[in-house]
């Protein structure tokens, strides 16, 4: 076939083309492309370390239940007595609507309910994430309690939630599954709630509010005896599973070590290990030169921990780590998430920075900025002794002779202090006391060394 002059100007003219929607096409891709921040940011997960995701029920729980019936109170702040309840409710709960609800007096004054009490603020995100929730809108922003009236009769079911800090309330129409009706059956047919329930840690309580637009407290009007424990701590993990689970590239991580701590960096994230005691992780946020308000904090800090050595450490554990405590700073930009050991049903406290009693969680720009836990778990905790808890009148005694004032407390419950002032054979003793929540702060309300010639940590 003979090639004319002609034929060999078509070939180039279609070559052209070709080379033509092939730039146009590479340029475009250019154009369009994306990297994978969120592969870079997000750093791998330990295999060795963390043995299962967690539910978010399992973290976010109430550190109270109050049972109201006759006019009567009857509560308990042990994890062991709460969960059972919650859980049924949790999984029971069918939100079909919402509304604001104006008549917060009628609401705290409902008898025959169950309420529920969290230790900090919670957010709409986390509510969709516990309860089934209709897509609409939901009207209260923030919720810090549940009250759930009797839904033995399955019909008209309402649940209420409040923002105790804003005097806030939002009424929810909800449907209930059969375990929810019968709970309710068993345990408010009888005129005695306390021997309904079984539980030795529901004890009969008094109700106690500074002033009418301030939250409602229960507190035990008798003295409680809970056990005092010694206890024994085991290692997390080493520095290597932590490494592998921070950073994505482990061949670009450089070591150095200064005096007591150690710090391995890849350019872009720091990784800093202190006296072999604690972790500090910080993550540089993304380059996008603005601040962007976090959505849903709560569920960030709780997704990175979950998937970064977890909230429960081993099969065996009876340890858990749950929310604390979520503190929003309009001057640094972030949200901080604390989430705090509890054992033997009860929270754990600490006057050092440097025992295992809490997870921090700093949320910026929507992503985790810093997360720093303790190198060490709880191995076991042996009871040692029992130790009695002021009831209501001391209570209110002790609370009247500090210098703050009673209107800024926000909440209370009975938690461990961690006690290294004892001579005893292990690590430390956790030791119960009353607690109360000022400024976003957990405080005892008496001091140990009144008591045991230990160190001072309580209100002064």
């Amino acid at each position: 076939m003979r090639i004319t002059k002609k034929r060999i100007e078509n070939f180039k003219a279609v070559l052209l083309n070709i080379l033509v929607v092939t730039s146009l096409f590479l340029t475009w891709q250019i154009w369009t492309f994306e990297p994978d921040y969120q592969k870079e940011t997000d750093p791998k997960e330990a295999s060795p370390v963390g043995v299962e995701d967690v539910d978010i029920n399992q973290v976010v729980k109430p550190n109270q239940i109050v049972y109201h019936k006759n006019n009567q109170h009857f509560t308990s702040f042990n994890s062991e007595t709460i969960s059972p309840f919650y859980t049924t409710f949790i999984s029971g709960t069918k939100i079909k609507s919402l509304t604001m609800e104006n008549n917060l007096k009628s609401v705290r004054e409902m008898d025959n309910s169950v309420e529920l009490i969290f230790p900090t603020l919670l957010s709409n995100n986390v509510l969709k994430k516990l309860i089934s929730v209709p897509k609409a809108d939901i009207p209260l922003e923030k919720f810090d309690r549940i009250i759930i009236p009797s839904v033995a009769t399955g019909k008209n079911n309402e649940i209420i939630f409040l923002n105790t800090s804003r005097e806030l309330g939002m009424r929810a129409a909800v449907e209930v599954s059969s375990g929810m009706e019968k709970w309710y059956e068993d345990n408010f047919a009888t005129s005695d709630i306390k021997n309904a329930l079984t539980e030795e840690q529901v004890i009969r309580a008094k109700a106690f509010q500074v002033k009418e637009d301030l939250p409602v407290f229960y507190i035990p009007i008798q003295t409680q005896v809970i056990p005092t424990y010694e206890v024994s701590t085991d290692e997390l993990a080493n520095e290597q599973n932590f490494i592998e689970a921070l950073f994505p590239e482990q061949d670009r991580v450089e070591k150095s070590s200064f005096n007591i701590k150690t710090v391995y960096t890849d350019g872009s994230r720091d990784l800093t290990f202190l006296e072999n005691k604690y972790m500090v992780f910080k993550n540089l946020p993304s380059t996008t030169g603005r601040y962007v308000d976090n959505e849903a904090p709560i569920l960030n800090a709780y997704g990175f921990i979950n998937k970064h050595f977890g909230f429960r450490i081993n099969d065996f554990s009876e340890e858990d780590y749950l929310l604390s405590e979520w503190a929003s700073s309009s001057k640094t930009e972030t949200d901080q998430m604390t989430f705090r050991l509890n054992t033997e049903g009860y929270p754990v406290f600490s006057s050092s920075s440097e025992d295992l009693d809490e997870i921090n969680v700093v949320v910026k720009n929507n992503e985790v900025s810093t997360y720093t836990r303790m190198l060490k778990n709880i191995q076991y905790a042996n009871p040692i002794d029992e130790r009695p808890l002021p009831g209501y009148d001391e209570v209110l005694s002790l609370l009247s002779e500090e210098s703050f004032k009673q209107s800024e407390i926000t909440n209370i419950t009975i938690g461990f202090t961690i006690d290294r002032s004892l001579n005893q054979s292990q690590e430390f003793s956790l030791v119960p006391q009353w607690y109360i929540k000022l400024n976003q702060a957990w405080t005892p309300i008496q001091s140990l060394s009144n008591e045991q010639g230990g160190v001072a940590f309580g209100l002064e």
